[in-house]
């Protein structure tokens, strides 16, 4: 049973801004699923109608779950400047009803220790980011929201934080974050939300979303001895239709791409026993590489381009 339904919602403001258009999806139990797209693409309103914040124009979006069992952090700051590192927390903990271990265990997750007894306006800009994260991650919830978790964080942070969502969702709880670090997201995201100008364009498996929007893996060969002089003909003709070879000029060499779903194993039974491999080297594309080269410079046709595998 999903643990989050999205049912057409569409969100139009007063100044007549379509922010999401007709948009449906549904989340089990367990999914850590980000929500990409370009800036204005509708991820922070979709997020903000999930935790109750706004409400949509039309359609639904369905938890199971009390509010209260939904936490998130907002893309902007929103502390209480007032109070320490350790009393903004705290507050939270306490309103949601969750032990007070349980801010210390947070503090120390996110390295606000040595923090703790500042207060908020006195601490750099990606400690204010923690502790807004640390707000959402005190209490044991079946939903938590954030909005560019990673924004403002150094590297170590951001893998940091990201690898405690995936272990919440592992645990069983539901996981939306919205991300531009589509590496991250990759490596520990199940599955994506791509959004497009308000419309859903995907909402798939991450792995599966690399593969469907072409994804390829480049296959670079040394050989132990250049290739005799007829040899990068032959292989050309046994070339399948969908791979494309580039040989060395020195014929020492070559470099072969393939659809990513095609594996390594093809290409190797389609070099000829002959030639002597001195080394062999693969690179798959990423989600970001097929992201960047499928969205970054056109908005696809919602009629003919969208990838869209409701599951």
């Amino acid at each position: 049973m999903p643990s989050l339904t999205v049912d057409h919602v569409t969100k139009r403001y007063r100044t007549g801004t379509e922010a999401l258009i007709d948009v449906s999806f549904a989340v089990e139990p367990g999914t850590l699923l980000a929500v990409v797209g370009h800036n204005a693409a509708g991820k922070s309103t979709l997020l903000n109608i999930v935790s109750g914040l706004i409400r949509p124009t039309s359609g639904t979006v369905t938890t199971g779950v009390g509010r209260g069992r939904i936490m998130w952090a907002p893309q902007r700051t929103m502390v209480d400047w007032s109070l320490t590192v350790r009393q903004n927390i705290e507050l939270v903990a306490r309103l949601t009803g969750t032990p007070v271990a349980a801010v210390d265990r947070v503090l120390e997750l996110l390295d606000l220790d040595k923090v703790r007894s500042r207060q908020a306006e006195y601490i750099s800009g990606g400690q204010l980011q923690r502790v807004q994260i640390g707000r959402a991650l005190v209490a044991d919830a079946a939903v938590y929201v954030l909005d560019e978790p990673t924004a403002g964080l150094d590297p170590a942070a951001g893998e940091l934080v990201m690898e405690h969502l995936r272990g919440r969702a592992a645990a069983g709880s539901t996981v939306l974050v919205s991300s531009h670090d589509l590496d991250a997201v990759e490596r520990t995201a199940s599955d994506l939300v791509l959004l497009d100008e308000g419309r859903l364009r995907a909402h798939l498996p991450v792995a599966e979303f690399v593969r469907r929007a072409g994804a390829t893996m480049e296959v670079n060969v040394v050989f132990a001895e250049p290739m005799p002089d007829t040899m990068p003909q032959r292989l050309a003709r046994a070339l399948p239709a969908e791979w494309s070879l580039t040989t060395a000029a020195d014929r020492a060499g070559l470099s072969v791409r393939v659809p990513l779903a095609t594996g390594l194993r093809p290409v190797l039974a389609w070099l000829p026993s002959e030639l002597r491999v001195q080394d062999l080297s693969a690179e798959k594309q990423s989600l970001r590489d097929v992201y960047l080269a499928r969205y970054a410079e056109r908005t696809p046709d919602p009629e003919t381009e969208t990838v869209t595998v409701q599951q």
